[in-house]
């Protein structure tokens, strides 16, 4: 029996996930939680009960009937106390146990927090789904408030971000396209559930990243490679009622770049600890997966887009274990294409087809230049001169045919703090900063 669900308020999105009290509300098998604890007591050395409740997010009374069939069996002893209540009491591995306990770690060295049942974080997934983001004008504006984008453009977002379907951004290098991936995380601020690691077929796959299941607050944005294993990370102690399995974190985002491979799609297994790591478009889920720079990974842009196919059309994916059994994993995630090439160097109509928005970002004309140039000066604490903006214009662009990028106003603001602090004196937008800046930031033939 699983926990059921329930939302914390009837008008409230976000569930509460209620504490399992039993062995049986966990949907675990009892065997498994025995060996999970026996793995935790060997790696902790003496641990209480209460600290082997909060190393595998288990409430006490879940545990206490395993410790004790444990103990009957001789597999571990009390060795001394903390306290006077029972969860104060330390366990240890008698020489019977340390036995049983090396052949459990043959089957599999996952140590931390207890998986949560398959169909369990179905259910989750489901209820937390990238449908329920809201990307109305209003926050839309919020969102892209450290960008010029013209209305259009940001209007052509909005609606692919409402539609949760796969979004297609392109044009010339430096006008933004990763950072308004970034900023569609910044719409992406209400709570979801993420478990640790999730339990399949007997078998486990660690899910939780902390470098990409942020608390809310945070902003950070990696393309991860191995995440810490979850024991490693802080897990709350407080009982507040919640499943503590599961860690609270703002919906995920997640950028994947150049050294993006189709094995970073799979299930990656390792044959020492013998678990999985779940793939980026598991950790992603009920968030946004960013396909950076693509066309420029390991493999063919054609054979990355028919990876996702089914994912993108059927929001389901299949994995598929060491032994050949085969999952089907729910996709509940925005996944947003990202590149700088030109759409004819990436596929045909047809190609393109199987990708519902295309949003291209254009040069910005003089006027969205100029007012880039005076947002990125108020950020930096300078004092913007209209004159000084027309010189840099006429002299940089017209007279060189060189077009305008969005990123330009913001790395020659960067020399000119660069160049200012190490003559000492204060940075001024004026020619004569200007110019310095733009003979070390342009090259020329």
């Amino acid at each position: 029996m699983t926990t059921a669900l329930r939302t914390e308020k009837p008008e409230a999105s976000s569930l509460f996930l209620p504490e399992p009290a039993t062995v049986e509300e966990t949907g675990l098998d009892y065997g498994f939680i025995l060996d999970l604890c026996l793995k935790t007591i060997y790696y902790a050395g003496r641990p209480s009960a209460r600290a082997i409740s909060d190393r595998l997010c288990l409430a006490f009374s879940v545990i206490e009937g395993v410790l004790e069939f444990l103990r009957r069996q001789e597999y571990v002893e009390i060795v001394g106390a903390t306290g006077i209540t029972e969860q104060d009491y330390q366990y240890a591995l008698t020489s019977k146990g340390e036995t049983k306990t090396q052949e459990v770690l043959e089957r599999s060295q996952y140590v931390g927090p207890a998986p949560v049942p398959f169909d369990l974080y179905e259910q989750v997934v489901a209820r937390q789904g990238i449908a329920h983001i809201e990307a109305t004008p209003e926050r839309l504006a919020e969102a892209f408030e450290r960008l010029v984008l013209d209305p259009e453009t940001v209007a052509q977002i909005g609606t692919a971000i409402g539609s949760g379907r796969s979004i297609f951004i392109y044009g010339p290098p430096g006008n933004g396209k990763s950072t308004i991936a970034e900023c569609i995380a910044a719409l992406l601020s209400d709570e979801v559930f993420i478990p640790y690691a999730i339990e399949v077929f007997g078998q486990i796959i660690r899910v939780h990243d902390p470098r990409v299941h942020l608390s809310l607050g945070a902003v950070q944005s990696v393309y991860p490679d191995e995440a810490p294993a979850p024991e490693e990370t802080a897990i709350a102690t407080e009982r507040d009622g919640r499943d503590k399995r599961w860690a609270r974190s703002r919906r995920p985002l997640i950028i994947g770049g150049g050294e993006l491979t189709l094995a970073d799609m799979e299930l990656r297994y390792s044959p020492v600890a013998k678990f999985y790591v779940a793939p980026l478009q598991i950790k992603a889920n009920n968030g946004v997966l960013v396909i950076d720079d693509f066309g420029r990974q390991l493999v063919r842009a054609d054979a990355l887009l028919n990876r996702w196919m089914v994912p993108m059309d059927r929001y389901v994916d299949h994995l598929t274990f060491q032994t050949g059994e085969t999952v089907t994993v729910p996709f509940d995630v925005l996944l947003v294409f990202a590149t700088n090439l030109a759409p004819s160097q990436l596929g045909d109509e047809a190609f393109f087809r199987r990708i519902r928005h295309k949003v291209r970002i254009s040069d910005p004309d003089v006027t969205l230049f100029k007012e880039i140039l005076q947002k990125v000066a108020a950020q930096k604490g300078i004092a913007y001169d209209e004159k000084t903006a027309d010189y840099l214009i006429r002299t940089y662009y017209k007279g060189t045919e060189r077009p305008f990028r969005g990123v330009h106003p913001r790395d020659i603001f960067d020399l000119i703090q660069d160049m200012a602090k190490f003559r000492r004196e204060a940075p001024v937008f004026n020619r004569e900063w200007v110019d310095r800046a733009c003979r070390s930031y342009f090259v020329e033939d």
